[in-house]
C-alpha cells in the first residue's frame, strides 16, 4: 500500500472523534511557509516487484520549533510520472494515499503522546533538483491541505486537519540498498526495504 504525506502546537478546532471511544487533541495546527530545512534523509528505493527498475524517493524533515515532520514521496510510474520516472517539475499532490505518485504526509507530536499521521489532499510540490546516488534533491511543498488518516491510511471522515503554507526541503541522495521499499508501484516491503514511517530513516525496531 502506497503511505502516502504543521506546527506541534495543540488545537481542539476542526478536531473530530477519530474512531475511538475517547476524541483526540489535533496535533497539527495551520503553520506559515517554513523557509528552507535540511533534509533529515534522502533516500531511492526500489520499487516491490520491480527488481530495480522502478525507483521511489522520500525525504523528511522537521518543521522548525516543533516534533512535526513532513514527508515528501515521489514514485516511478505513477501520478504525473505515469510511463515513466520522476523527473523535476511542478505538479499538484495526488489526494490518493493509495495510487499517489506525488504524495506528502505529516506526523504530528511524532514520538508524544498525540501523535497523528496526515496526508496532503491539496497543494504542489515543485522539484528542482533529482538525480542518482550522492547527487542533490530539492522539492518545495506550497499551499499543503492536510487530512488526518487512520491506522489503514484512511482518511478520517471530520477528522483533523491543518495547511502549510510552505517549505523547501533540501538533502543528499542516498540509495538504500536491498528490495522493495514502501508501498508505491504494488505496495508490500522486504526486510531490507526502506522505512514506510513518517521520519524515519531505517525501519523502527
Amino acid at each position: 500500500m502506497r503511505l502516502a504525506c504543521v506546527l506541534a502546537l495543540a488545537s481542539l478546532v476542526g478536531c473530530a472523534d477519530d474512531g475511538t471511544s475517547t476524541p483526540k487533541t489535533c496535533s497539527l495546527d495551520d503553520a506559515d511557509d517554513a523557509g528552507a530545512l535540511t533534509a533529515l534523509f534522502a533516500q531511492r528505493c526500489n520499487v516491490p516487484g520491480s527488481m530495480g527498475a522502478r525507483k521511489w524517493y522520500r525525504m523528511a524533515a522537521t518543521l522548525p520549533g516543533t516534533t512535526t515532520v513532513v514527508q515528501v514521496e515521489l514514485y516511478d510510474n505513477a501520478g504525473p510520472f505515469a510511463g515513466g520516472t520522476v523527473r523535476a517539475g511542478t505538479f499538484p499532490v495526488d489526494a490518493d494515499p493509495v495510487t499517489c505518485g506525488v504524495c506528502v504526509r505529516a506526523l504530528g507530536d511524532k514520538g508524544g503522546e498525540n501523535e497523528m499521521e496526515y496526508f496532503a489532499t491539496g497543494g504542489s510540490v515543485t522539484i528542482s533538483a533529482i538525480g542518482d546516488d550522492g547527487t542533490a534533491i530539492s522539492a518545495d511543498v506550497s499551499d499543503l491541505a492536510l487530512e488526518q488518516i487512520d491506522a489503514d491510511h484512511v482518511l478520517v471522515v471530520d477528522g483533523c486537519a491543518a495547511s502549510v503554507a510552505g517549505a523547501q526541503l533540501d538533502g543528499t541522495m542516498m540509495d538504500h540498498v536491498g528490495g522493495g521499499g514502501g508501498g508505491g508501484g504494488g505496495g508490500g516491503s522486504g526486510s531490507s526495504a526502506c522505512a514506510t514511517t513518517i521520519g524515519d530513516a531505517e525501519k523502527p525496531q
